[in-house]
């Protein structure tokens, strides 16, 4: 378990050793007080112990207007900016150990992240503050995992010469998202809790994994633009379909509509879904589960109070 240390900025000269215990460290300025960044940064160079911190914590209330401050941090791994005077990512190329960037300066909406890669980073989650952000990811040649949070429509082909593994969205602004296969290397994403989007739209062919959960307004039947999806999980998204509409989906396995309004016919679901393994509808009463298992005997098929396999 991570054991943190708080260094308040107006206070910094009486910092004078990191513990052994101490891997985390969050800077913070519960005074306000204005400090010398430059007198800030070379104290902390001298504090013995600095090379244990793993974590930093930019707290919100933090002077510290660029990331200057990652010279003094060489292991470190992982960085939290949640800075309201944070203006430029200078200073990034310092955490050229790192694995994980949270940024979350919600309301700063002057900050310029432009610089983020400049550094060699995996996974970031990211609260969208300017369309510019969504730009600054392009240039991004490391990062295999990207989260979402309140972002505006995503135009995916500015990155194709990103290495994604995994994209997830949560609370989007976006009616549509769509185009998904302009970065052919892309196989899972999740998109929660996007009550704006209405449709998937364009080619998402290179998705084989994905989840939706709480998207109110979403057409199901545009979930068919994921002609190879192989796990198809949703999750309370109300608007009525029948399973029918989506024939596309020749490769899916594994099918899972939770707390949604989808219908599913009596018939034979492998002339629709070939590759079908199971399918999961947790509305569905036992007693038609029954009947359409006994069409469907190789397809495990379940709802909330049964399982049969």
């Amino acid at each position: 378990m991570s054991t943190e240390i708080t260094v308040e900025e107006s206070e910094f000269s009486q910092l004078v050793n990191i513990e052994p215990q101490y891997d985390s460290m969050r800077i913070s300025n519960s005074l306000g007080v204005e400090i010398d960044a430059d007198a800030f940064i070379e104290h902390l160079r001298k504090i013995e112990g600095m090379d244990r911190i793993r974590r930093l914590i930019i707290n919100y209330n933090s002077t510290l207007t660029n990331l200057n401050v990652l010279c003094t941090l060489s292991e470190l791994r992982i960085l939290h900016i949640y800075g309201q005077n944070i203006k430029t990512f200078e200073g990034i190329e310092w955490f050229d150990k790192g694995e994980y960037i949270l940024i979350e300066t919600i309301r700063n909406k002057q900050r310029d992240i432009s610089r983020i890669s400049k550094t060699q980073v995996k996974s970031i989650d990211l609260f969208v503050e300017r369309l510019e952000d969504l730009s600054a990811i392009a240039d991004c040649r490391s990062l295999t995992k990207l989260d979402l949070n309140r972002s505006m429509e995503v135009d995916f082909t500015q990155w194709r010469g990103v290495p994604f593994e995994f994209i997830g969205f949560r609370k989007g602004k976006f009616k549509e998202l769509g185009n998904i296969a302009a970065i052919p290397d892309l196989k899972e994403i999740y998109v929660l809790g996007c009550r704006s989007l209405e449709r998937f739209t364009g080619d998402n062919s290179s998705i084989t994994r994905i989840i939706v959960d709480g998207c109110k307004k979403l057409d199901l039947r545009t979930l068919k633009t994921f002609e190879k999806i192989e796990t198809l999980i949703v999750n309370s998204c109300p608007n009525e379909m029948n399973l029918c509409e989506l024939t596309e989906l020749k490769f899916v396995k594994h099918i899972d509509f939770i707390l949604c309004n989808v219908q599913v016919d009596l018939v034979e679901l492998k002339s629709y879904f070939p590759n079908l393994e199971s399918l999961h509808v947790s509305r569905m009463k036992k007693e038609y589960g029954i009947q359409l298992k006994q069409l469907n005997p190789d397809i495990e098929i379940t709802g909330n109070s049964f399982r049969l396999e």
